[in-house]
């Protein structure tokens, strides 16, 4: 094998986004005779780079600007002072970054690694595809016109396939084995833990059982937000600290894995629940992953492992279409994951939000088709759901976690409301139930207990400040004049999340406690307001006092909203205010975390 016939294609993935999109890349690379690996960053050995004449980098972005955890050896090894500036002369190469708008530091892990690489001496092939969740066609309207771009110059004389044109390459060898052992309910399916790659950087998952998951919204609010407190199994001391963030893998429900089979099952597809499954390797660049190196019953990959809530991406389309034997059904799946059919896409799928096992109802004539090997190309993998940890670990000496659970339900053109996959799930988990998660640092850094914070929490925004203050009070270093803590929510009656406890803390002098309550009055008031109303207090806090500020909420319009109520209003009569606000940024003095 030539190097002309050979491609890296390496992938740094917090949450399985960016490896599918790299192994996606990987089978597109197969149609083009080319030949090489697709592994994470970590499991690649970075000392082979120098040899390497093509390698594609697809890199997400998590926390604030920070790289994913499978790549972070990689990304250390690429820093050091003592490489040689050409180190990487013979190298040429293309990143792919998978970041969304909505975040200040929109795809910075991607930029960075493209700038090392630059430094390093390496040679971009094409200019960095900068994807973005929050475009209609979602990372695809980037990805789809720079991959055929970057493989043209690699291949001048084969252009990349359109999606739509692409065949089926599968990543493993998938067989079933028959068996009469049927599925017991709440049984097989209770301790299984999926890692998300071969270097698992979640190898050590806590055991973790409900201990209360109770509604805290009123039954008349709008939306059933819980408060969900986990307890350690094995009794061990779960060690975090306020900010950091707790990780868990949902699953799919009860009804959505019947109706999985269901489906199955009419059009005579002999696959069941209780057939157990067997993975094996089929090319060496793709080795299997060490949780499916192990025979399980099907049923636990469709609980835990399949999405059945995805919204199908175009591919999914595309391989409807090469099974398809219907032809009006096939020629729609044509259109639906061509370039000229993506409006046709968006109304379909992405706008409505409709779901895959939705998709196979339509396409009931193509879902006729299905075998093992195409479901395991058809479904995209459960990502981990991240939520910050809404409890200090001090007043149980190491053994509960809390989390601040909005429950997701609304509607669209689509008769049947959609959910959230794990807040669904979440709401579903009785006490004993039990669960896996991790922990991951959070973005946040909070100064000495000494220096003043304000603390912009709205909704569930509250949970790392609840954290924080939960961990000061234990310590008896709460104190009024350092916490002030501002909250939004819709009614003071209905939604005031762990309301009892912010208002004893006031109370006791241990927060100052600022609340805006929108729908309560006429004229709607938001935390930005409260804000606003606060200035003198505030702008003496930030300016005499060093404090801190830190935000905590929906990404949408809050952040935005609250950094121009601190500019225009608190710091307005300070020249230049915007450039006082960004130098606080850059010190650490002003931080957030949004989803």
């Amino acid at each position: 094998m030539t190097l002309a016939n050979r491609i890296v294609i390496l992938y740094g993935s917090q949450t399985y986004t960016a490896q599918e999109y790299a192994e996606r890349i990987w089978r597109t690379t197969k149609l083009l005779d080319l030949k090489g690996p697709v592994q994470a960053m970590d499991d690649y050995p970075v000392s082979r780079l120098i040899h390497e004449e093509y390698a594609l980098f697809v890199c997400s972005t998590t926390g604030e600007g920070d790289e994913p955890d499978n790549m972070k050896t990689f990304w250390k090894f690429l820093l050091r002072k003592n490489l040689p500036a050409k180190s990487l002369t013979n190298l040429k190469f293309g990143v792919i970054g998978l970041g969304d708008s909505s975040y200040s530091k929109f795809n910075f892990a991607a930029k960075k690694l493209h700038k090392r690489l630059l430094q390093l001496g390496a040679q971009a092939l094409h200019e960095i595809a900068l994807c973005d969740y929050q475009h209609d066609l979602g990372h695809d309207a980037v990805m789809i016109p720079w991959l055929k771009t970057f493989l043209g110059k690699i291949k001048p004389d084969i252009s990349a396939p359109d999606i739509g044109a692409l065949k089926f390459v599968p990543r493993w060898k998938v067989s079933l084995t028959k068996t009469d052992v049927a599925i017991k309910e709440n049984g097989i399916t209770k301790d299984i833990y999926f890692g998300t790659s071969n270097t698992d950087h979640f190898v050590n998952p806590l055991h973790l059982e409900i201990e209360s998951n109770k509604r805290i919204t009123h039954e008349s609010h709008f939306q059933d937000v819980r408060l969900t407190v986990f307890k350690s199994v094995t009794h061990d001391n779960i060690n975090y600290n306020p900010g950091d963030v707790f990780n868990i893998r949902p699953r799919n429900s009860k009804d959505d894995i019947a109706d999985l089979f269901n489906i199955l099952a009419s059009h005579g597809i002999d696959i069941k629940p209780h057939y157990m499954l067997h993975v094996a390797e089929c090319h060496e660049e793709m080795p299997v992953p060490p949780f499916l190196q192990q025979p399980l019953p099907l049923y636990i990959i469709a609980e835990q492992y399949w999405d059945l809530k995805a919204y199908p991406t175009q591919y999914v389309f595309s391989l409807l279409a090469q099974i398809s034997d219907d032809k009006l059904e096939r020629d729609k799946c044509i259109e639906l994951c061509s370039t000229e059919g993506q409006e046709e896409w968006l109304n379909y799928c992405r706008r409505p939000k409709r779901t895959i096992l939705e998709v196979l109802h339509d396409f009931h004539k193509s879902a006729a088709k299905l075998t093992i090997e195409v479901l395991f190309e058809l479904f995209s993998t459960i990502k981990p759901r991240s939520f910050s940890i809404a409890s200090s670990c001090l007043p149980s000496q190491g053994e509960k976690i809390d989390i601040l659970v909005a429950v997701v339900e609304y509607q669209t053109k689509i008769k049947k409301p959609r959910q959230g996959l794990c807040s669904q799930w979440l709401k579903t988990l009785n006490v004993g139930d039990r669960v896996y998660g991790w922990i991951k640092k959070g973005v946040f850094r909070f100064p000495a207990a000494n220096i003043p914070i304000i603390l912009i929490g709205p909704g569930t925004g509250l949970a790392p400040f609840r954290s924080l203050i939960q961990e000061r009070v234990n310590l008896d270093i709460a104190d009024r004049n350092i916490i002030h803590l501002f909250f939004g929510c819709r009614y003071k009656e209905k939604d005031f999340h762990c309301r009892e406890e912010l208002e004893g803390w006031e109370k006791e002098g241990k927060i100052s406690l600022y609340c805006a309550f929108s729908r309560d009055q006429e004229d709607k008031e938001y935390v930005q307001h409260k804000i606003a109303q606060n200035k003198e207090i505030l702008r003496s806090l930030i300016i005499n006092e060093g404090a801190y500020i830190y935000i905590a909420g929906n990404a949408k319009n809050m952040p935005n909203n609250v950094k121009d109520a601190f500019v225009d209003e608190v710091l307005s009569e300070i020249d230049d205010a915007k450039n006082f606000m960004q130098n606080m940024t850059n010190s650490g003095r002003f931080q957030t975390e949004t989803w």
